[in-house]
């Protein structure tokens, strides 16, 4: 549905919509209740401001925590118990420790009773001197050690297949000093001018400069202007109000991006609305050490440094040498986000090893076994990590490229540049394979597989040579494939949003960081047209080329995602000065898939435009098949404008038979083919 006002409500719903009085006095009986409640509205109405209000009246004396305890007569109908905040961690361990310590007691039993199986044989000998009584004695002892020995490696089994036992914490109010509450609107990693329509948290001053991203370049402007200007473009979508002269408009897709604040960093963020309105009251003026003014709502929450990581703090609040987030720390990639690119798993282990390096820091007197027992880990994991051993693999990985210069990636890494080329490439005949297990670039170049591995070599260094392998393949062994299977070369670009597997059953995403500068966009999209433009040749009727186009093919599911993405390949194109005609749908030769081609304008000065200003990489052939087939074509349009000319043709009506611009019949003219009348040979 395209909106809530599809839905068909029943009367008797709308009958219990009520005032607010009656909605508080109905929460507060909830409460006492102890019922859950859903607040639900138009955005800016208020109702996270509630729930954080909400969540700071309640007492912290009665939180509590929930417990989930083992149910022996039904497994699947787990006990559930209700704790002081904090003592849930607390039942838990005690679980662990008593059924550690029942294994441990029995293990000792087993122990005693095995010595006494190897003394039991001789003892009985000495006593009886009976052989037979030795061997009867001797060959019992030896069952028993042999079932001994299997007790001993079954038993830690036992007590992992025992931990099912162990109570799970379901609700954890551990050092919590207010009632948790969990605000679902992502503000805070929205833009600058609110991912609502109306945000008193995200409220500027008229007139405050506002970093505005267009062209790959970031412009300064101020906010009154570009809202003003989206108002005009959009006044079809305007939504009024009368109180304070309240104006909002919810912006088409691409339409507007600004510096903004995301996955910890500053980065081009899409601004999804924006709002303009009378305001009469406090507002407060920040000026940091460059003499840069900001003038906002008291309320208005700010990107702080704080003990090296990111947080919110309200205008109000800030003091005078905080740390503001600038564009200075815009990082692209951190050791997180490598980190993340590993499975559930590493990523848990990597978590308690910054655990313990925090511990070892706070406390510097304490023992691995002491800081095992405060992490509730085992022993023989915190020794490894204290003699700098079995470090988890994603920190490994991490720390190489952080010694390489790769980590974290900032967006002035004189490496990007042949990073987007990389990158672009596994967005077309490039990849990385779904298992994870090498990096690959194919090509009907033997020259161009060549040049990838160079690439990375200047990246990674000359040792990731190494891992890689160029295959020749096809029917007449046409076509080559380089592939490298250095894992930290794989996990990097996993980590830079590289596709992985096939790439049809993908949606495909440009990185933000590839929008900021215009050469790491010459370097992406190069590389992705190196592998996936149609060029075009001389028709054999004589007078005009065919196709010159950008294709996908995917699942119709993924139809609005790549429609999306070739049309971010047009506004490139267009800011390259080059004009593309449509997007065309159309069945590929798989059963049940569609292509989808971005067909390029074929006009003379259109098809020279693209090859002076739009680079290809990792193909040089399709360079070299463009020139000939426009040399070609420019020839024969030549002379057939001069022979329109000797039959009687104006010069404007024989550009307009041939479809030529004033611009396209100048480069006829003066750059194709000899002057009319010179002899050619």
């Amino acid at each position: 549905m395209k909106s809530t006002e599809n839905i068909k409500v029943p009367e008797t719903i709308v009958d219990q919509v009520i005032g607010q009085d009656h909605a508080v006095r109905i929460i507060k009986k909830a409460a006492l209740q102890r019922r859950h409640v859903l607040l639900i509205g138009e955005p800016g109405t208020g109702k996270s401001m509630l729930g954080i209000a909400l969540a700071q009246l309640l007492p912290k004396s009665q939180l509590k925590d929930i417990v989930a305890l083992p149910n022996p007569n039904d497994e699947n109908n787990p006990l559930i118990k209700e704790l002081p905040a904090g003592a849930g961690r607390e039942e838990v361990r005690k679980y662990t420790i008593d059924t550690q310590q029942v294994f441990k007691n029995n293990n000792l039993l087993l122990f005693l009773v095995a010595i006494f199986t190897l003394v039991a044989p001789w003892w009985i000998r000495s006593k009886y001197h009976s052989d037979l009584m030795f061997t009867a004695f001797f060959l019992g002892g030896m069952l028993f050690l042999a079932a001994f020995a299997i007790m001993l490696s079954v038993g830690p089994r036992v007590f992992r297949a025992g931990s099912n036992f162990i109570p799970k914490v379901i609700v954890d109010n551990y050092a919590q000093k207010q009632a948790p509450f969990y605000d679902a609107t992502g503000a805070h990693a929205g833009a600058l001018l609110g991912d609502v329509l109306h945000d008193p948290f995200q409220t500027f001053l008229s007139g405050q400069d506002l970093q505005v991203i267009r062209k790959n370049k970031i412009e300064s402007k101020k906010i009154n202007e570009e809202i003003d200007s989206l108002m005009s473009r959009h006044k079809d979508r305007i939504i009024h109000k009368k109180e304070k002269s309240y104006e909002a408009i919810f912006l088409p897709s691409n339409e507007l991006y600004v510096l903004g604040e995301a996955h910890g960093s500053v980065s081009p963020v899409e601004v999804l609305s924006s709002n303009r309105y009378d305001h009469d009251g406090e507002m407060i003026k920040l000026t940091t050490s460059e003499k840069k003014e900001l003038t906002i709502t008291p309320e208005h929450r700010i990107a702080m440094w704080k003990n090296g990581k990111l947080a919110y703090v309200e205008a109000k609040d800030i003091q005078e040498g905080d740390e503001v987030v600038s564009q200075q720390d815009d990082v692209i990639i951190d050791v997180q986000d490598i980190i993340n690119t590993y499975d559930q798993h590493q990523q848990k282990q990597c978590a308690l090893y910054y655990q313990f390096q925090d511990l070892q820091k706070q406390h510097p007197t304490w023992g691995y076994k002491r800081i095992a027992k405060a992490m509730d880990q085992p022993i023989g994991k915190t020794r490894w990590w204290h003699e700098r051993k079995h470090i988890p693999v994603p920190i490994q990985t991490a720390t190489l490229l952080n010694k390489k210069g790769l980590l974290p990636l900032k967006v002035d890494n004189p490496h990007l540049p042949l990073i987007a080329k990389v990158l672009g490439a596994s967005f077309g005949d490039g990849g990385i394979f779904a298992n994870l297990n090498g990096i690959f670039l194919s090509s009907s170049e033997l020259e161009a597989t060549e040049e990838f591995g160079e690439d990375l070599a200047r990246i990674f260094g000359d040792e990731v040579d190494k891992n890689k392998r160029t295959i020749e393949g096809g029917i007449e062994g046409h076509s080559w494939c380089y592939q490298n299977t250095n894992r930290n070369v794989i996990r990097f670009f996993k980590a830079l949003g590289a596709p992985i597997g096939k790439k049809s059953e993908k949606e495909l995403t440009v990185p933000g960081w590839i929008k900021l500068k215009k050469y790491f966009e010459d370097e992406f999209y190069g590389s992705y047209l190196g592998g996936e433009l149609g060029t075009p040749i001389i028709h054999k009727q004589g007078n005009y080329l065919t196709c010159l186009e950008v294709g996908i093919t995917s699942w119709p599911h993924f139809k609005e995602n790549r429609v999306y993405f070739l049309r971010e390949l047009a506004d490139y194109l267009k800011r390259n000065r080059v004009a593309t005609t449509s997007i065309y749908e159309g069945k590929s030769p798989t059963e049940g898939s569609l292509v989808f081609r971005l067909l390029i304008e074929k006009k003379i000065d259109n098809v020279l435009l693209f090859l002076m200003n739009v680079k290809i990489n990792y193909c040089k052939y399709k360079v070299e098949r463009i020139y000939n087939a426009l040399g070609q074509w420019a020839v024969l349009k030549k002379n057939k404008y001069y022979e329109l000319l000797e039959r009687g043709y104006g010069a404007e009506r024989a550009m307009k038979v041939l479809n030529l611009t004033p611009e396209s019949l100048y480069l006829l003219l003066n750059h194709f083919g000899p002057e009319k009348g010179a002899a050619s040979s």
